[in-house]
């Protein structure tokens, strides 16, 4: 199941992506969804908490707008370890820091961790999650470096924050600012990425048993990178994410800051 998705383009290109009603592999059903799409300087984010019962139905799909275009995307899916089931509570969560927009989706539970967290004026959680939590104290660690930091400084930030929160627990998630896409992963489950280079003589479709997307790439040239909790599009090179380092993704390819 993929818990944690996100694209990364060189430019904008159509996305077509929808959540679906099955249950999870493991037969627990899940306890909310949500995904957000960079467009015109801001995300676009739409999620929803639910119940059991909501599964009830056959067939069942959100009522979520899928067809867009973008370079950036995230989705999650929620199997909730702390906090209730609420729109707060329900990933990605989005917070503004130096006039840009900032997404982030997290999969994983920390247990003893309170002490590592640090929030300042304006960055502060609005739900209970621990993922709120690792969020606020990530852009807080980000805007101690001052007004417009280096994109370097920024990731090597980030990854030193990230390293000391993950001492706590499973550590997992995306983090955007609509030009970066950054991934980390801190050996819970799994996470891979794949980076996909033209010429494309189709379209690029991703399904599981909860969520498919499809990128109208065919005779287009564009590179695009995917990062997800479990390989969902056959047949290309899949690679898992080496434990406790951040990847950062522009442009639709890897970028290496931080070798």
């Amino acid at each position: 199941m993929v818990q944690l998705l996100g694209i990364n383009c060189e430019k904008e290109i159509e996305m077509d992506f929808a959540f679906k009603g099955s249950a999870a592999a493991s037969g627990r059903n899940p306890d909310g969804w949500g995904y957000g799409y960079f467009k015109n300087e801001k995300w676009m984010i739409f999620k929803e908490p639910f119940e059991e019962d909501i599964f009830e139905l056959k067939d069942f799909q959100l009522n979520f707008p899928t067809n867009f275009f973008s370079n950036n995307l995230i989705s999650h899916i929620r199997f909730a370890s702390k906090g209730i089931k609420t729109i707060e509570n329900t990933h990605p969560f989005e917070l503004e820091l130096h006039e840009r927009n900032w997404a982030f989706a997290h999969s994983g539970h920390l247990r003893i961790y309170k002490h590592v967290l640090r929030y300042s004026e304006g960055i502060a959680p609005k739900g209970e999650t621990d993922s709120e939590e690792v969020f606020c104290t990530i852009l807080t660690e980000t805007k101690n470096l001052g007004y417009l930091p280096k994109d370097k400084e920024i990731a090597l930030n980030i990854e030193k924050t990230s390293k000391e929160l993950a001492k706590e627990g499973g550590m997992n998630f995306l983090l955007s600012n609509g030009e970066f896409l950054f991934a980390y992963y801190s050996g819970y489950k799994s996470l891979y990425y794949t980076e996909l280079r033209p010429p494309f003589n189709k379209n690029i479709v991703g399904e599981d048993n909860q969520l498919w997307f499809t990128l109208f790439t065919k005779n287009l040239d564009v590179q695009i990178s995917i990062i997800a909790s479990e390989p969902i599009i056959p047949d290309v090179d899949w690679r898992e994410l080496n434990i406790n380092e951040l990847y950062t993704f522009r442009d639709g390819k890897r970028t290496k800051f931080l070798i």
